[in-house]
């Protein structure tokens, strides 16, 4: 995701640039904003590599500011965050630690534990709620 900005004085010479610009091959925009209080527009895209990005964003250089972030849909994330996790037993960066740097597989279980109770529980207040209709 970039988010792009610019001086105000320059505003109409991005305009005109942008309205003529096209990306490049390789570069696949998800979505484009701009900000209706001035001077700043956000887009999301997937680029195949470094280069490419760079051959979208060389012929703003000097005119635009870039500020990118490496960006993934929350659920992809979570989803490869498990399988790392699953792959490392849960030894990647930010997991609990014991004495020695192993996970506690205990809590593991006890979390795996709680979401089951849970899962039981709201199955039991769904149940209940139909009964009383």
């Amino acid at each position: 995701m970039d988010i792009i900005t610019w001086e105000p004085k320059d505003s109409l010479k991005v305009a005109e640039f942008y309205a003529n610009y096209e990306y490049p091959k390789g570069i696949k925009v998800i979505d484009e904003w701009t900000d209706l209080t001035g001077y700043r527009t956000f887009i999301i895209y997937e680029t195949e590599d470094e280069k490419t990005y760079a051959a979208s964003v060389f012929p703003f250089i000097g005119l635009c500011k870039f500020e990118t972030f490496p960006v993934m849909k929350l659920d992809k994330f979570m989803q490869l965050a498990q399988k790392l996790a699953e792959k490392t037993g849960g030894n990647g960066p930010g997991a609990e630690q014991e004495e020695g740097g192993k996970v506690s597989k205990e809590l593991f279980q006890q979390i795996d534990n709680l979401e089951k109770r849970i899962e039981r529980l709201e199955h039991h207040s769904f149940v209940q709620q139909e009964d009383i209709t």
